[in-house]
């Protein structure tokens, strides 16, 4: 007896494609926030570093240093993977109900039984699959907007650090007119104050984005046990058919 297959699994059994997530990069090239953040001079970035303590942009980079774009590809390859299960139930299940109506007997019922029973776990893995796409989803999600956030308050920043520059300098110029330290450099002092500020922004941002990775792991974490279960209680043949005319 030949069977056809109701549905093909091996269809859902190919690579990923580019995420829309990181079409950019994590901080991406279309802003050039590189160059736009390092066109003061060295002696305003100077100052901003004593100001944060450290360099903001290097910081940001280290942030979201690593293959993040992978989570999302490996996300839909646990998709695919699920279809592929589904869908090779589904066979499964077509091929047993036409193998029991052609075939009876004691060793027909275990054989229905069996096959029925591994349909059914092989089906279930679709649903873990998901979770785990879910969660690995959710983790590429959080980097793709946490970057996306950072970058605007990177922008920001390099105005800011223009502006920084421009009203050192006139305080320089002030300050040697004689006109008073406080007056040469006030401007200045908010500048970097409202930077600071601006900064604050960014942290938020990354700790909003370092939250939903920290959830998505455990969900993740969640999946994969759940999985591991259902592998182990995958059904076995109890013994060899025994024909009794043998």
């Amino acid at each position: 007896m030949s069977f056809t297959d109701t549905v093909q699994p091996v269809d859902h059994l190919k690579g990923p494609g580019k995420p829309e997530e990181f079409s950019q990069g994590v901080i991406g090239d279309s802003v050039e926030t590189v160059s736009d953040f390092l066109s003061p001079s060295e002696w305003v970035l100077g100052v901003i570093e004593f100001t944060f303590g450290s360099n903001p942009l290097e910081q940001a980079i280290s942030w979201f240093t690593g293959d993040w774009e992978s989570y999302v590809k490996c996300a839909e390859m646990w998709r695919n993977t699920g279809r592929f299960a589904k869908d090779l139930a589904t066979n499964l299940r077509c091929g047993n109900r036409e193998l029991d109506a052609g075939w009876n007997g004691n060793a027909a019922d275990s054989a229905y039984v069996y096959f029925d029973e591994l349909a059914k776990k092989i089906d279930c893995l679709d649903g873990h699959l998901r979770d785990l796409q879910t969660a690995y989803m959710d983790i590429g999600r959080a980097i793709a907007r946490g970057a996306e956030l950072i970058k605007g308050v990177l922008e920001q920043l390099a105005d800011q650090a223009l502006l920084l520059e421009i009203e050192l300098t006139a305080g320089t110029a002030l300050v040697e007119t004689g006109v008073g330290l406080f007056a040469g450099y006030g401007a200045a002092i908010l500048e970097m104050a409202e930077m600071v500020r601006t900064w604050g922004r960014a942290t938020e941002a990354y700790s909003a984005a370092q939250d939903a990775i920290d959830e998505a792991t455990v969900a993740g974490g969640l999946a994969v046990g759940g999985l591991s279960l259902v592998l182990k209680e995958f059904p076995e043949p109890g013994r060899a058919y025994d024909n009794p005319a043998v």
